[in-house]
């Protein structure tokens, strides 16, 4: 079998490699076109049908899911706010429009308040928050009791409750016009819970058992 030369087999190389020179820009220009004719724009009013978002409200009004806020009193309480839901105020950067909320806050000597909430703001540049909607609150030795507002501080204990409260107490019902659990200033260790406003506590003894 003749082999060819190797000038042959030179010309062969060079001719294949002038070839692929045109073939290979050709196929590149062809991928990048079909890339352009496919793509698009994504319209948030297309989304999927069973998505469990709605894509073009979360477009118009981004909010956070889950938000946790934490952190320690001036005192030394431990505070704890978590919501379902945050959103930013467009006309104040540091306050937040928040949803489904859960207050903890633990004092250093064990003393706790808990409470949930419909609605709220955490204005981290006052220092503040408020929660509305409808509270469930729990407090430290035993109280109970329900209000349509708290205020409070994100730096030292002080919550505050401006309206109507009402509830079980340690040892039988009370009504208030307001109350207030704030450090106690006398010795500066541990906290008080003050009503005021008209209060009417309806003392219930324990039942006596029988001689």
């Amino acid at each position: 079998m003749a082999l060819a030369e190797p000038g042959q087999r030179r010309a062969g190389y060079s001719r294949t490699v002038g070839i692929l020179k045109v073939l290979l820009p050709l196929t590149a220009l062809t991928l990048l076109s079909l890339v352009f004719l496919l793509a698009r724009t994504v319209d948030p009013t297309q989304a999927i049908s069973n998505a469990e978002i709605d894509v073009e409200d979360r477009a118009r009004d981004p909010r956070l899911s889950g938000a946790r806020f934490a952190g320690v009193t001036e005192d030394g309480a431990a505070l704890t706010i978590v919501a379902e839901t945050a959103r930013s105020d467009p006309g104040a950067t540091m306050r937040l429009e928040v949803t489904g909320l859960d207050l903890q806050l633990e004092g250093r000597d064990g003393e706790t308040m808990h409470a949930q909430a419909q609605d709220g703001i955490i204005d981290r540049g006052r220092g503040s928050f408020e929660l509305g909607g409808g509270l469930e609150v729990t407090v430290s030795p035993g109280y109970r009791l329900a209000t349509e507002r708290l205020d409070g501080l994100l730096d030292s204990t002080r919550v505050r409750a401006p309206g109507a409260v009402e509830g079980a107490a340690p040892a039988g019902t009370i009504q208030a016009g307001n109350m207030e659990m704030r450090a106690d200033s006398t010795d500066g260790a541990g906290y008080v819970l003050v009503f005021g406003g008209g209060v009417r506590l309806n003392y219930l003894p324990e039942s006596q058992g029988a001689p």
